[in-house]
């Protein structure tokens, strides 16, 4: 009989022993479940929410917060903001920059990744020399009206420009500009507009095209991808700030998130400056093969020359400064012209009792923001790992 329970019971011992390892990973999968979920929580459904996430997040670890208000309200005559939170020494030499919104209705995924970094403790063992600036919701009218453009329809990468000198001039959007931004959106006009494009790609080439409709115009204020005649509230104040919190800066890494160019879920570093200047090779420096230039070609933006992390380096002259836009893939190009286009003849011609104003609105959140958890989980990651990165740097 002791013999029988002695084996009974190394038996059950060696199935435990079997059985720890598992458990272990069940335990370890329901943790991963359990912190993707947390993640995910810290992305938003609209602005407003967007905008109490992020504030109280900063506020809870005790970073310094701004906020500038926009003349005009959002939905429900509530106000808009830009809003910054900042970390770190006030005297900081080196200081990280991570901005969001500049398109708007592509804000969404910025705030999540801002507000996930704060929630996370970003702050944690940054040395004194080092300092962080989060600026949420760069146009918080696109943000909150779910537009790209701001409240003057302008595309605020394309309106950091001298409006004094003259305008540069974009042939191609010009030969198609009726089709792209049409005051009518009936079958006839989207047939018209598919042989338009067809027959413009076929003489021009598919780059070509790229650059016509989306490399930015000044000449139709009501169309897709207006620059637009003056310095929008949102270049100024966005100006203003740089000004305010970067003027002791002597090292920046400034990423500004955007989405929808590129595969679903992929993440590429993008510059608009030539592969042998010293700003692209910091960025190589910091990121590596992710660094894309508009200049080759190689990238998923078209070239474009009046954009935000242009801007950055003329602003601040007298320091190393590293700007680029982090760009989020999401649908196909073809399914994210259309909804714009469509956005955009809502905006200037359906008006708010158009019976398919909700769907218009929603197809072009779709299109930016996709609204499935493994996306967001895919692009918090990417996003993190390149925080990190650029931080490792300084740190």
């Amino acid at each position: 009989m002791i013999v029988q329970k002695r084996g009974a019971t190394m038996e059950r011992k060696v199935v435990i022993n079997l059985l720890i390892p598992f458990i272990s990973i069940l335990i370890s999968c329901f943790h991963s479940e359990i912190k993707a979920h947390e993640m995910i929580s810290y992305f938003s459904r609209n602005y407003q929410e967007a905008r109490d996430k992020f504030i109280s997040a900063a506020r809870a670890i005790g970073a310094d917060t701004e906020s500038f208000r926009n003349p005009h309200t959002g939905p429900q005559s509530k106000p808009l903001y830009i809003d910054v939170a900042a970390l770190g020494s006030k005297d900081a030499t080196d200081i990280f920059v991570l901005s969001s919104g500049t398109h708007g209705v592509e804000g969404f995924v910025g705030s999540g990744i801002q507000t996930t970094l704060l929630r996370e403790g970003i702050q944690s063992d940054l040395k004194p020399n080092v300092a962080i600036l989060m600026i949420h919701a760069i146009n918080p009218y696109g943000f909150a009206y779910l537009r790209r453009s701001n409240e003057d329809n302008v595309d605020l990468n394309r309106n950091f420009i001298d409006h004094l000198k003259p305008y540069p001039k974009n042939y191609g959007y010009a030969e198609l500009a009726d089709l792209i931004a049409p005051k009518s959106i009936s079958f006839w006009e989207n047939t018209k507009l598919r042989l338009n494009l067809l027959w413009y790609r076929l003489r021009n080439g598919t780059a070509a095209l790229k650059q016509a409709v989306s490399g930015g115009q000044y000449a139709y204020a009501k169309g897709l991808f207006f620059g637009g005649h003056f310095e929008t509230w949102s270049t100024k104040t966005l100006r203003d700030i740089i000004r305010l919190y970067l003027s002791n800066a002597r090292r920046v890494i400034f990423i500004d998130v955007h989405t929808g160019l590129g595969p679903h879920g992929y993440a590429e570093i993008i510059m608009n400056v030539k592969p042998d200047t010293p700003a692209y090779k910091r960025a190589v420096m910091y990121w590596g093969e992710r660094v894309r230039t508009t200049v080759k070609g190689k990238s998923v933006s078209v070239h474009l020359q009046t954009t935000l992390k242009l801007d950055v380096p003329k602003m601040l002259p007298w320091a190393e400064v590293a700007a680029v836009s982090l760009e989020f893939g999401t649908y196909p190009a073809k399914e994210v012209f259309w909804a714009l286009r469509n956005e955009n003849w809502l905006h200037h011609y359906g008006g708010e009792s158009y019976p398919e104003g909700q769907k218009i609105k929603s197809e072009l959140l779709r299109v930016f923001y996709p609204n499935t958890d493994e996306w967001k989980l895919q692009v918090w990651k990417q996003g993190k790992e390149v925080v990190d990165q650029a931080l490792r740097h300084f740190q």
